[in-house]
């Protein structure tokens, strides 16, 4: 599994931000090896973490090739203050589970 770790500062978003935000999910939803991505907002700053899991590269790959994405990758200036993108393979994932919550990834 690979992770896609996308962490940015939000700056100002407008409506077509989300239309092409929309987009890009659903592109995400319906590329074969997409796993789920989880959200994090730090307590503390505006900061923003989101992590999108995947099967292989092959499907992150197939993912980013898409025109949306590609699209918004060019025009990141408009809608962050910041980003940066960690891509990272799980070797191994462990633990007791959260509930309802429950890591259905690993």
């Amino acid at each position: 599994m690979y992770l896609v770790t996308f962490r940015l500062a939000p700056g100002e978003y407008d409506a077509e931000f989300h239309e092409l935000n929309d987009a890009i999910q659903a592109a995400a939803e319906g590329t074969e090896g997409y796993l789920g991505k989880r959200t994090w907002h730090a307590p503390d700053a505006e900061e923003v973490l989101v992590v999108y899991y995947w099967e292989s590269l092959d499907a992150l790959k197939s993912f980013g090739a898409d025109a949306d994405h590609e699209r918004a990758k060019r025009r990141w200036t408009e809608w962050y203050d910041a980003y940066e993108v960690t891509v990272t393979e799980v070797v191994e994932a462990y633990g007791s589970g959260f509930g309802e919550d429950a890591n259905p990834f690993v």
